[in-house]
């Protein structure tokens, strides 16, 4: 949604990720190639997906090479969040099926961006990059900060000039794989936003998501992710938070001007049981609802746990 608003062109693969609907991901990338002809198409799987290497870049170089070029994949860490996730569940520890997920993702990556590095000290950096390097040593490390645009440039470099070196990648452990994505619900809501009179749309959204998350700790859930994203008829607002005990992230334009209108999109990944995210969803909404005097009609709203991960390719590293 933020990218269409930016006006990019942009394609999407519903209740699913990249491996699973490998066909139509290639349908999508050829449609926008034949249409546009851009430099570069970007691709961002769900927060969830691993063996992207295998099942993505892989099959794309084999059957795809006239066609398309790959990039470096590029793994983005937060740099505020890495070193608690690991106290929380031990990244090194591959019995957890959460920390085997994680740690998956990070050992397929040729370019480790880690990112928000204006929120910690020296320290925190240090250990995060030792702790990355412990787990993928053949990577490359960039430090970024893309608030202040620190970095950003040579992220763009390896966008824009970086070849994929086809590195050693693991085997991708399915059953602890799907283990993992069981654990994790998945909400998706989308939603009008209506007012007779006006309302602060940044404090609206920052305010939905400060109720669920505290609802998500009170349930003791881990997060995953917790996203929403505004759209009013004269700005666009998003609003994130990666775990319970960090701040709900805001962005947006400078200025905030009051709306009466609006449509709300809010996606969750959490372990808890659909049922009950579902249920913290629908309790932050009404709250907010009546402090806001605005009516939320559904468009369309919907929590489940995805299916077992079932990849249209899948080509280890041993094939060469």
């Amino acid at each position: 949604s933020l990218a269409k608003d930016y006006g990019f062109e942009t394609a999407e693969i519903i209740r699913g990720c990249f491996c699973c609907n490998f066909q139509i991901f290639i349908k999508h990338a050829q449609k926008i190639l034949e249409e546009l002809r851009p430099d570069v198409i970007l691709a961002e799987p769900v927060g969830s997906c691993s063996g992207l290497m295998p099942t993505l870049y892989r099959p794309i170089q084999e059957f795809y090479s006239g066609e398309f070029k790959l990039a470096p994949l590029i793994i983005m860490v937060d740099a505020s969040r890495l070193l608690k996730l690991h106290q929380e569940i031990n990244l090194l520890d591959a019995g957890d099926p959460i920390a085997y997920l994680i740690a998956s993702q990070i050992k397929e990556g040729e370019i480790m961006c880690i990112n928000k590095v204006d929120l910690v000290d020296d320290s925190t950096i240090m250990d995060t990059l030792s702790l990355l390097r412990r787990m993928r040593p053949e990577a490359e490390f960039v430090l970024t900060s893309a608030k202040f645009n620190v970095g950003v440039d040579k992220v763009v470099d390896v966008i824009l000039k970086g070849v994929s070196r086809r590195l050693p990648y693991p085997d991708v452990d399915m059953i602890k794989y799907t283990e993992a994505e069981l654990e994790l619900a998945w909400f998706d809501g989308l939603y009008e936003v209506k007012s007779e009179g006006s309302f602060n749309p940044m404090d609206f959204i920052k305010e939905v998501l400060e109720d669920v998350v505290g609802q998500i700790a009170s349930h003791n859930g881990f997060i995953a992710h917790v996203k929403a994203y505004l759209r009013t008829p004269n700005r666009a607002f998003k609003a994130s938070v990666t775990s319970t005990d960090s701040n709900v992230d805001i962005g947006g334009p400078e200025s905030v001007e009051h709306t009466n209108s609006g449509v709300l999109l809010v996606n969750a990944r959490v372990k808890l049981s659909p049922e009950k995210l579902s249920e913290i969803v629908n309790i932050a909404l009404e709250k907010k609802a009546l402090k806001y005097n605005v009516t939320l009609p559904k468009i369309r709203a919907e929590a489940y746990r995805p299916k077992p991960p079932k990849p249209q390719f899948y080509i280890p590293y041993s094939r060469g």
